[in-house]
């Protein structure tokens, strides 16, 4: 269940000199780690990508990104995509407010990469431990390094083929992230431009799930039968 927090803690990072000789990957995972840490808000559009091996048309869907430090990633969608979706280390909420319904699932701490999870607060000298990274360069995605995560751990590989990051060349931001499941579905979060360290909606930093309605104990978004 780590996915979307996986991907989220590899989104934030200011700024910096782009280099002019190319550089090691131990230089890369440095300068990424050092970044990240400078980051206390994020807020960014995104455009999420879903390929199902079993199906040729993939499922598009846009919104706005936030995140603050390793608090939480806020996913809001946009129409006609009813869909909040509030990731903590510790819970899963998904929220349809025209439904008027939601999803809570307790999950504790996160302690290593797993399924539903992109990384929220976990540093790529940390996830090492947990995948073999390889440093290249992307033809799809120009001026971009290419960095790919293989799972060094047989849980690990239970559960997912690869996760792949596109960081760019001059500001060391990502532009992309991809998740590639053991089936062969994959989900990619493309980025926009990023806003940091700014003040978040009170909406999103307060956010909580409305009294009165319908709430699960489960927490849905990555089921099969998601179209």
């Amino acid at each position: 269940m780590r996915r979307l927090l996986l991907l989220a803690a590899l989104l934030a990072a200011p700024a910096l000199r782009a280099q002019t000789a190319a550089p090691t990957l131990q230089e890369v995972v440095e300068r990424f780690d050092a970044a990240q840490a400078q980051v206390q808000t994020l807020q960014c559009p995104f455009t999420l990508i879903l390929r199902r091996a079993m199906l040729k048309t993939p499922t598009i869907t846009k919104g706005t990104l936030y995140l603050q430090g390793s608090d939480f990633v806020h996913f809001a969608f946009q129409a006609p995509e009813d869909l909040i979706l509030h990731l903590t280390p510790k819970a899963l909420i998904s929220y349809s407010p025209g439904a008027r319904q939601g999803e809570y699932l307790k999950i504790g701490i996160i302690r290593h990469a797993d399924r539903k999870f992109l990384g929220l607060g976990q540093k790529l000298s940390y996830l090492a431990e947990y995948f073999q990274i390889g440093l290249g360069e992307s033809k799809d995605v120009p001026g971009t390094y290419f960095l790919t995560l293989l799972p060094r751990t047989f849980a690990t590989r239970r559960r997912m083929q690869a996760l792949n990051l596109w960081v760019d060349k001059e500001t060391w931001l990502p532009r992309q992230v991809q998740w590639i499941e053991r089936s062969g579905d994959s989900w990619l979060l493309e980025l926009g431009p990023l806003k940091l360290n700014q003040p978040l909606p009170a909406a999103v930093t307060g956010f909580k799930l409305p009294k009165g309605i319908q709430v699960r104990k489960e927490f849905s978004f990555f089921a099969t039968q998601k179209k």
